[in-house]
């Protein structure tokens, strides 16, 4: 008798087989658009097209700087939370952590996030259930934009991608470098 583990991966075969038989397009990021989204939504779905190379008319428009809206990540950290001896020490590595956390952001929106998940099963009752994130990209030419205290234990840092930063990672995404 076939176990769960195994119909499961015979279905999403199936599914899949099936799936691709029906496809004569890719799939475009813009399709999944809400009917009335923020531009800078439409511009993040038009960037994962230009980048999967199945949007051409993405190019024609990116040559105007003004069509194209900078992208920002930003990041929160906690300054009681840090290592250091010196509560200026401790300001420091929040910064440095906040920081990180904009870069993780803005990694995201640019490559987007791979989610694992799972979930154990055991006489109908959830026993598990393990879902991790992952954000795996590099990100050149961010500026920072702003480093502030949000409270006396908090730093915001926001980091933003400019127009033609995007444009040149849309380039060298079509050209391979």
């Amino acid at each position: 008798m076939p176990t769960t583990t195994t119909l499961l991966r015979l279905a999403c075969v199936t599914s899949l087989g099936l799936g691709l038989a029906g496809c004569t397009q890719p799939h475009r990021a813009v399709q999944d658009l809400p009917s009335d989204p923020a531009m800078q939504t439409r511009e993040l779905a038009e960037l994962k097209d230009a980048l999967d190379q199945t949007t051409p008319a993405f190019m024609a428009r990116a040559k105007k700087a003004e069509e194209i809206v900078p992208l920002t990540g930003m990041g929160f950290s906690q300054v009681s939370g840090q290592p250091g001896k010196t509560t200026n020490e401790k300001r420091l590595m929040a910064i440095r952590a906040a920081r990180l956390e904009a870069m993780r952001d803005l990694t995201e929106q640019v490559h987007g996030i791979r989610l694992d998940s799972s979930s154990t099963v055991n006489d109908q009752v959830l026993r598990s259930d393990y879902i991790r994130g992952l954000v795996d990209g590099e990100i050149r030419g961010a500026r920072t934009t702003s480093i502030k205290p949000k409270s006396a234990d908090t730093f915001e840092v926001i980091l933003t991608l400019d127009p033609d930063v995007i444009r040149y990672i849309i380039k060298a995404a079509k050209t391979g470098r």
